[in-house]
């Protein structure tokens, strides 16, 4: 299908957009290297998703639209990333919502939904990369080969489109890390661009899972937010002990939930550390399930 050809009301955005139609989306990178031979840019984004698009992706679009002249919108379900098949096949999809979504963001954004195959020769196998051991802990502990995975197919996407940026939430800061890692491990040309967490009105972090939630649910998990900005009310006055115990009985107060973790680290190696050092920036992650959902988070503390 081709889109009419839109142009945005310059008084209303900053976007950088040209007046040219585009195909709804691409399944095959060579296409989308074609297309872009035949347009005139200097800088190209790429926001990758796993789709089923929500308001954190939207800021994420909306940054790339408006700093760069080109961007790419990767919609693709990452079958190396998952440990659990269960949790693969149950991940939500939303293709006809997601393209529209980015469609009403970006009329000229291109929407790249590749096939498996023109990612991985099949079956789709993860690479091995030495990040130093950074995909192995935090959630690298409990979700065994899962940044080998977010790396294989992030390194793809970077090397078949040469973005100048890529655009990250911090909702997965573990997965910022890893990737810039991987960008100076590898000698990789991109630079990172993220955006702070978006939370519900709840302060729930916004997450494709979110939906598979039921009502009830969905409100009590305020409770992992709400415990982190209590984390960082306490930081500089209770030992990280204390601090561990206060939050472990927040979940024991509470049967529908399970905390899987909670850690105090430095905010770039992610090293847990045992006390608080005015000096040395540190975040705090933090990873509960309800209904068989893992919800995760994390928040600066200082």
């Amino acid at each position: 299908k081709i889109t009419k050809n839109l142009l945005l009301n310059s008084k209303k955005t900053k976007f950088r957009i040209t007046k040219i139609p585009i195909l709804e989306s691409f399944n095959y990178s060579s296409a989308v290297n074609r297309y872009l031979k035949k347009r005139k840019f200097k800088i190209v984004g790429l926001v990758p998703t796993m789709g089923s698009l929500h308001k954190g992706h939207i800021k994420l679009i909306e940054k790339s639209s408006t700093f760069c002249d080109e961007t790419i919108v990767s919609i693709f379900v990452n079958p190396t990333q998952f440990n659990n098949k269960k949790d693969l096949i149950n991940y939500p999809q939303s293709n006809k919502k997601d393209i529209d979504t980015v469609k009403k963001i970006n009329p000229n954004a291109i929407i790249y939904k590749p096939e498996v195959s023109d990612l991985y020769r099949l079956p789709a196998r993860a690479e091995t990369f030495d990040l130093d051991g950074i995909d192995r802990i935090i959630e690298g502990k409990f979700r065994k080969g899962h940044f080998q995975g977010v790396a294989t197919v992030v390194k793809r996407l970077f090397e078949k489109f040469s973005p100048n940026y890529a655009f990250f939430g911090e909702k997965d800061y573990q997965q910022i890390i890893v990737v810039k890692k991987l960008i100076k491990k590898y000698n990789l040309k991109v630079k990172i661009k993220s955006i702070l967490t978006v939370r519900e009105d709840s302060g729930l972090a916004i997450s494709s899972r979110n939906i598979l939630l039921n009502n009830e649910n969905r409100h009590e998990a305020k409770i992992i937010y709400e415990s982190l900005c209590e984390v960082k009310k306490m930081i500089k006055i209770y030992n990280f002990n204390e601090i561990k115990g206060f939050v472990s009985k927040i979940f024991l107060g509470n049967e529908n939930f399970n905390l899987e973790y909670f850690c105090i680290t430095e905010n770039n190696s992610l090293k847990e550390v045992e006390s608080f050092n005015p000096s040395v920036k540190l975040r705090a992650f933090i990873c509960a399930r309800v209904q068989g959902i893992r919800l995760i988070d994390n928040i600066a503390l200082n």
